[in-house]
């Protein structure tokens, strides 16, 4: 069976399920390659001194090593990263010593290093041009190795150029480039033992037809030895209360031949199939593989098939998908690492749960690739995983590649496809991103795809206004709208068809904004803040629009907090309808909705749904509040109510109230009911609000959506004027102008109400919070309940909340429950902070 070497000096860690970062090893470090004489041939002996080198946790990139070790310090706050200089106008040397086992044969293996790297073993040269960020190199380090004996390696690495010109992992114009691109062993590296055989790179391919469910199973041998090899290949798939099933398959490889072993297909009657979370349970089958006594493999995997179909709108073709037959509306969003490509179990656990939590079903990866603990996670939740590569790089710049940049790019998408194949979470691959590939390229792709039996769909590229076929369009816009032009399908950018990203600016709460930003730098806003919008001078390097709808909408804010106050108002409203907007109308008009981005690189005030610090925020809020599973809405644009069931199951006997308020007295100045019969998996129209006269210029609409006892399927509230938001035409590729903006000071001047109570308990899981406005006359808006670390605290992330931003009617109380880990408090105890748009701060403890 495989050994792994595992040793108390080892330098490398194991080849596990997930990728996580390694402990760290005496002798493993970093330094410049700068003023250092000495070859690869010497750093990589044993004994080697390196006395004034940098300590290194694997996997590391070259700033990670250096801010971890102090060099540089709070790159994240203001504007400290201008202060790191350009770490890659030189190489840097990695060198760790460790002790290796006993076996047959000895690999040494990586899955990223970047860019591209000279590989020493015991003073031996193993590769003198290791190239490709993305490109998983492997050795067969048997005749080097002193088996129970002291080893020692040293890599060389030559970091990316700037600017995206080599077929890295780029963060584009999404935040500033990391100083060193992102140069060093970003992923995980090992050294394994086999017997005369290994085994590399399992796969099932899953085919549905009826009830029924075909497999075919794959996998790669590879002989070790300089000899005719021959083996039997045997192994199970399992599932619990399933029947197991058996393969083998004999094979005779030639002398250091790599070879993949097909397996019979296999026919499965009534399997249990994956689905996505909101459709059904995600279930895993499980294959494990064994070369005799050479070596094993496992993977898990899921049954269940993704097929793509077309449908026009607005004179363009559109790619829609199913999952198991299934038409699935894709709402997600743009998910980016940190900007040093650090990353861990709790932190991809808790993108998960954001996704989940705010009613998502998608993450999108445009090419930040390699992370494959989140394509477990993925997998175990039921959220689809949409991978691709980059746009605006060298990746879409092909048509003057070098022959070495050819050949990295075809090894680059076979090195992610077989770390991406078996997962079920994976629906699609996308070969471009804003442009597609040359046709030489794409058919190069296509066939390695081919090659690797890919089950999914692919897409040659995302964006429509460079390939009409596309099937996703990409339209923008990138900086803050109005809501109204989600719902205006005549605009560019609105909710129709499928789109591979579109969003708006959006500044975190103030809390966070505190982390990285000196108190003179919050207010007003200036080169600092800005500094945190976008890459640096780019035409994100700002948040104007975002402000200006502030202050055209909200009125001028007097600080940082009003400023905070009001913008957590916009976050929520635009996110929430961008996604009512892309639900209304599924499997007709539209079909799919990436939100850019999901999260951030580092501490920014553009793109997201949370923020850095993964503190929940109106984006999120309006989010969840759009996708929960049966929804009403209200269409700015033609003042339609919708509902949506984005379940499986019909929901008939229901009705929909509609409620307008004139601002401040609360006075109702029109209701409307109407019978509602929810079909499942679609949007339906229930009625159309009139023209109202006597209306203030700031109203509110409330709708609700009851069952036939009475009881809330979904309640929302909007604020809207007389004076409505309305556009201009497009400007830019990135926006659409507005023209007028809608008057919602009304707002301010809400009376303020001292009169809601807070009750709050400890759970297993978190915290129960109950609220109740005791005003007789008063609103209680957008009141905001956190648990935090202590009185004043941080609020403790990460956390998920049952609902959040409520507004309470007098005499209404509402109940929420807060998850979280006890532990992220950090011995503090809990308190419950209580805040409103028109309410005073409150903190009392959890008792």
């Amino acid at each position: 069976m495989i050994k792994r070497v595992l040793s108390a000096l080892a330098l490398f860690i194991a080849v596990t399920v997930f990728p996580v970062q390694a402990s760290a090893a005496p002798g493993w470090a970093l330094r410049s390659a700068t003023g250092l004489s000495d070859t690869g041939a010497t750093i990589s002996q044993v004994g080697y001194g390196t006395a004034g080198w940098y300590p290194v946790e694997l996997p590391s990139t070259v700033l990670a090593v250096l801010v971890k070790n102090n060099v540089y310090q709070d790159v994240y706050f203001g504007q400290n990263l201008k202060s790191v200089p350009d770490l890659t106008t030189q190489d840097w040397w990695y060198r760790g010593e460790f002790t290796a086992g006993t076996g047959q044969a000895f690999w040494l293996r990586f899955k990223g290093i970047s860019y591209r790297a000279q590989i020493w073993l015991n003073g031996t040269q193993v590769d003198a041009n290791a190239v490709g960020t993305l490109v998983r190199h492997e050795y067969n380090v048997t005749p080097l190795i002193r088996p129970g004996a002291a080893n020692a390696i040293a890599i060389k690495v030559t970091p990316p150029a700037h600017d995206c010109k080599d077929l890295s992992i780029c963060t584009v114009d999404w935040n500033p480039e990391a100083p060193d691109m992102n140069a060093g062993i970003w992923n995980t590296m090992s050294v394994d033992t086999t017997g005369a055989v290994a085994l590399r790179d399992p796969y099932v391919r899953t085919t549905l037809s009826g009830g029924a469910a075909d497999l075919n199973a794959y996998v790669d041998a590879v002989n070790a030895t300089n000899a005719p090899v021959t083996t039997t290949i045997t192994g199970t798939i399992t599932k619990p209360g399933q029947s197991t099933l058996n393969l083998s398959q004999s094979v005779t490889l030639a002398a250091g031949e790599r070879r993949e072993v097909a397996f019979a297909p296999i026919h499965v009657t009534n399997p249990v199939l994956w689905w996505p979370y909101q459709f059904g349970s995600p279930e895993l089958y499980h294959l494990a593989l064994n070369a005799g006594t050479s070596d094993s493999a496992a993977i898990d995997f899921g049954i269940r098939q993704v097929t793509d179909y077309r449908t026009t709108v607005n004179g363009t073709s559109f790619a829609g998908y199913k999952i198991n037959g299934r038409p699935i509306l894709l709402r997600g969003g743009g998910y980016v690492w940190d900007l040093m490509q650090r990353w861990d179990t709790k932190t991809n656990a808790a993108h998960i749960a954001y996704v989940k939590g705010m009613g998502l079903n998608t993450i999108r990866l445009e090419g930040t690739l390699g992370n494959e603990e989140l394509y477990d996670m993925a997998d175990r939740a039921g959220i689809l995983v949409m991978p691709g590569f980059v746009c605006c790089s060298a990746w879409e710049n092909d048509s003057t590649w070098t022959a070495e940049q050819t050949q990295v790019a075809q090894q680059s998408l076979d090195s992610q496809l077989r770390s991406l194949r078996h997962h079920p979470s994976v629906f699609v691959w996308a070969y471009g991103s804003d442009q597609p590939p040359t046709a030489a390229h794409l058919t190069a792709y296509k066939n390695v795809a081919a090659g690797l039996h890919w089950q999914n769909p692919t897409l040659d590229n995302v964006a429509t206004w460079s390939n009409a076929d596309a099937g996703v369009k990409m339209d923008g816009p990138y900086v803050w709208e109005p809501p109204v032009l989600w719902w205006d399908t005549s605009r560019a950018g609105s909710a129709f068809g499928t789109t591979a990203e579109e969003g708006t600016e959006s500044p975190p709460p103030l809390e966070s904004l505190q982390r990285f930003l000196a108190p003179a730098d919050l207010w007003p806003i200036g080169t600092a803040f800005n500094y945190h919008a976008g890459k640096p001078r780019s035409v994100f390097d700002n948040i104007t629009p975002f402000t200006d709808g502030i202050t055209r909408r909200y009125g001028t804010a007097a600080s940082a907090a009003d400023y905070s106050r009001k913008s957590e108002l916009q976050n929520y409203e635009n996110a929430r309808a961008f996604f009512e907007a892309w639900s209304a109308r599924q499997h007709v008009q539209s079909f799919g909705a990436i939100f850019w981005m999901l999260n951030n690189a580092w501490p920014s005030v553009h793109w997201n749904l949370y923020d850095y610090y993964l503190k929940p925020g109106g984006g999120y809020f309006g989010t969840r509040k759009a996708t929960e599973p049966v929804h009403i809405s209200y269409d700015y644009f033609t003042r339609a109510v919708h509902v949506v069931n984005s379940t499986l199951t019909d929901r008939p006997g229901l009705t929909a109230t509609a409620t307008v308020y004139n601002v401040p007295d609360l006075s109702v100045k029109h209701t409307a009911s109407a019978p509602v019969a929810a079909n499942a998996n679609a949007g339906t129209q229930v009625m159309t609000l009139p023209a109202i006269s006597g209306l203030s210029a700031t109203y509110l609409i409330r709708l609700q959506l009851k069952d036939s006892s009475g009881a809330v399927v979904s309640s929302n509230l909007y604020w809207y004027s007389t004076t409505p938001d309305t556009l201009g035409n497009k400007s830019s590729w990135y926006r659409t102008t507005p023209k007028n903006y809608a008057n919602l000071t009304g707002l301010n001047s809400l009376p303020q109400n001292t009169g809601v109570t807070a009750a709050v308990s400890r759970t297993s899981t978190g915290a129960t919070i109950t609220l109740a406005n005791t005003s007789p006359t008063a609103l209680a808006f957008f009141v905001r309940p956190e648990i935090t670390a202590g009185d004043g605290g941080q609020e403790v992330v990460p956390v998920t909340y049952s609902d959040n931003y409520v507004t309470l009617w007098p005499g209404e109380s509402t109940t929420i429950t807060a998850a979280y880990d006890a532990a992220d408090l950090g011995g503090r105890p809990p308190y419950l902070r209580l805040r409103g748009y028109n309410l005073p701060t409150t903190s009392i403890p959890v008792p």
